[in-house]
Order: structure tokens, then C-alpha cells, then sequence
């Protein structure tokens, strides 16, 4: 394993904990002392293979696997489950009430600039569209008529596609947009 600083490791286990699946994973992990193999993880969380196998390719640092293919927690794996374990002690429902109605908030305003990015997008993909239509119809000119059909296309599939991940995954983004925060925000004060 590489040797890290401690900023560095509080990175990696911060992106480990900020995963659910991952989270998952170490807690089976930690509940098998003597270890377990890729079986019994992939039974208990229910994953596909490669979903698994990802996930346990991004949780490397934090594991151990001996000659006889148990996967245990190493020292930088305890320290992430007892942070779960920390994190869960004793927990006052009324904060969480708090931090779950700002998040809420934050999740609102962005699924609105998304919507407004959204039909920004969409009316200037639109427009464009409209424009080369219309030069081709004046100028007569065939090779432009069929680059703005295939334009057209191509804008319908890309707003298709916007349009779903700004339905379907607000709370993706809300989690990088956090993330690139605290990242910006929270080592401001290291920076020399």
C-alpha cells in the first residue's frame, strides 16, 4: 500500500463511507471476524458480480485478503467501521430531523436549476435546429437539409438524456456537488 498522509486518509475513507453499497460491504465484511469469501459477500448484499467486484476494487485500501481467499478488514478498514459504528452511537433524531430539512432544501434548489438548465438547453438546442432548418429550405441547399436531420436527431437524444438524469439522479448530484465542496471548502485551511 502506498503511504498516505493523514488528509490523504481521511479522503479515502470518506469516499468509502460516502457509499452506501461500499458501507454495506464493510459491515458484512466486520461482521466476519475470521473472515468470508467472495461468496458470502456477494450473497448478502445482492450485487451483480461486477457491481461487486468493483466495489471491492475501490475498497482495497481497506481490506485484507489472506491465502485462503477470506476477505477481512485491515487497520485502515477498522477505523472506517468504527467511524460507522461512532457516527450511529447515540444519534439525537431531532438533528437528524435538521440535517435531513437542509439537505432537502439544497435538493430542491438544485432539482429548480436543473429544470431551468434544462429548458435553457433544450430551447437553444431547439433554436439551432430551427435555424439551420430554415437556411437549408432558403438557400435549397440538400447536404445542409441532411446534416440539420441528423443535428435534429442528435438534439432529441442528448434532451432525452438530460431529461432523465435530471429526473431520475438529483441526489447523485447533490452528493458531488457536497463533495466538491467540502473538498474546496474544507481543505481551504491546509493550503499554505
Amino acid at each position: 500500500m502506498v503511504k498516505n498522509t493523514s488528509s490523504e486518509l481521511d479522503d479515502i475513507i470518506i469516499k468509502a463511507l460516502g457509499h452506501q453499497e461500499r458501507k454495506n460491504i464493510l459491515k458484512i465484511i466486520a461482521s466476519y471476524p475470521e473472515g468470508v469469501n467472495y461468496t458470502g459477500i456477494l450473497g448478502e448484499t445482492g450485487l451483480s458480480t461486477g457491481r461487486l467486484n468493483y466495489h471491492l476494487g475501490e475498497l482495497e485500501e481497506f481490506l485484507d485478503r489472506g491465502e485462503d481467499r477470506q476477505y477481512r478488514l485491515n487497520k485502515i478498514g477498522e477505523k472506517a467501521v468504527a467511524t460507522i459504528t461512532f457516527i450511529n452511537k447515540d444519534v439525537d433524531l431531532n438533528l437528524l430531523e435538521t440535517v435531513n430539512t437542509k439537505r432537502s432544501k439544497r435538493l430542491k434548489a438544485i432539482k429548480k436549476r436543473l429544470d431551468t438548465g434544462f429548458y435553457v438547453f433544450s430551447s437553444i438546442m431547439v433554436g439551432i435546429t430551427g435555424l439551420m432548418t430554415y437556411f437549408s429550405y432558403v438557400q435549397s441547399d440538400s447536404v445542409l437539409a441532411v446534416f440539420t436531420g441528423f443535428f435534429a436527431l442528435f438534439s432529441m437524444g442528448l434532451i432525452y438524456m438530460t431529461d432523465r438524469s435530471r429526473k431520475n439522479d438529483p441526489e447523485r448530484i447533490l452528493w458531488v456537488w457536497e463533495w466538491v465542496e467540502w473538498r474546496i471548502i474544507g481543505n481551504y485551511k491546509n493550503r499554505d
